[in-house]
């Protein structure tokens, strides 16, 4: 591991819960700070501070907020005032052209602090999971003209512009379920990880446009209540998490085909995300409160013997030092 500083936030989502800091270096982790907040599900860093999306901050209100930390010395302070996603269960953040945005789970819109809300409409195959819309991730596109975000409930992944005006719409399968996508190196292919198929659909993206390639499945046998979790690339490897099966699907992208190499256990239960930083793998273990420290590459990982404690961990992100 190189001898660069890496800022490492992780989200815990609990009415006592907030973001801890820690930082990396030479592979050894310190405990640096505790932001409290009621219930953060997700965060991102911008060029000034910290976006975060609270699950219900307001009294009496199931609408989830907004509200943006300042950074400095990478400690965060000055929160802005809370502001209303105009939805319920925002689960994923992004910033785009000056606006936050953020995915509203459980009422199936897109919110933009800009003020549009875009309100999907309809339903899927899956009568308990796809009985509405379900948008669950947010994020520019490879090319960073567009924004994409992913519906759950309808199978399908948008491309808006900045104004969430709809661009195009491309589908997984009937029934998988997409949850969140990550991106090829050289921009040109997205991945898909869909949680209630267990798999990951390969999209060809050119200029706002998305183009089903092929689908694969990251169980080797089939595990019932399975719901597949985060994904993530590094160089032509591919990792996504399996909650009920407990590990991380290793896959490698030949730059044509995507194929399932292998899986190892997570340490844990419910494995909501990870980050891959240099030779570390950390993962968030949702339901047995730790963070799960691995190193490694490629398709092999050995778990270290650190581990993070924290109520219900959902996300973790990594800001860079100092080189």
């Amino acid at each position: 591991m190189s001898d660069r500083l890496y800022h490492l936030y992780f989200a815990a989502c609990d009415v006592k819960g907030g973001l801890y800091h820690y930082t990396l270096k030479n592979g050894a982790l310190k405990y640096m700070d505790f932001t409290p907040m009621h219930r953060p599900m997700y965060m991102e860093a911008n060029e000034n501070g910290m976006d975060v999306v609270l699950q219900f901050p307001f009294e009496g209100s199931r609408e989830s907020g907004i509200v943006t930390y300042r950074m400095e010395d990478f400690r965060l302070t000055e929160p802005s005032e809370i502001i209303s996603t105009k939805g319920r269960e925002g689960c994923h953040i992004c910033r785009f052209n000056g606006n936050v945005y953020v995915a509203n789970y459980s009422s199936g819109s897109l919110f933009s602090s800009g003020g549009a809300l875009d309100v999907h409409e309809g339903k899927g195959p899956n009568p308990f999971r796809q009985e509405m819309p379900h948008i669950h991730y947010v994020h520019p596109s490879p090319d960073g003209k567009y924004l994409l975000s992913v519906d759950l409930g309808l199978d399908a992944v948008y491309t808006y512009d900045s104004g969430l005006n709809v661009i195009s719409i491309a589908h997984v399968p009937a029934g998988e379920g997409p949850r969140h996508l990550a991106f090829s190196e050289d921009g040109k292919t997205v991945f898909c990880v869909n949680e209630l198929g267990g798999s990951v659909s390969v999209f060809a993206y050119e200029d706002g446009r998305l183009s089903l390639q092929e689908t694969v499945s990251i169980l080797p046998s089939p595990v019932e209540g399975n719901t597949s979790g985060a994904i993530r690339v590094a160089k032509d490897y591919v990792y996504a998490t399996n909650r009920g099966e407990e590990t991380v699907a290793v896959l490698k992208w030949d730059g044509s085909h995507l194929k399932y190499l292998s899986s190892f256990p997570c340490c844990g239960v419910s494995p909501r995300d990870f980050l891959i930083v240099e030779d570390r793998m950390f993962i968030t273990n949702e339901r047995t409160n730790n963070v799960a420290v691995f190193r490694g590459c490629g398709e092999l990982w050995e778990k270290l013997p650190e581990e993070l404690h924290m109520p219900n961990p959902l996300c973790v992100i990594a800001v860079p030092g100092e080189a």
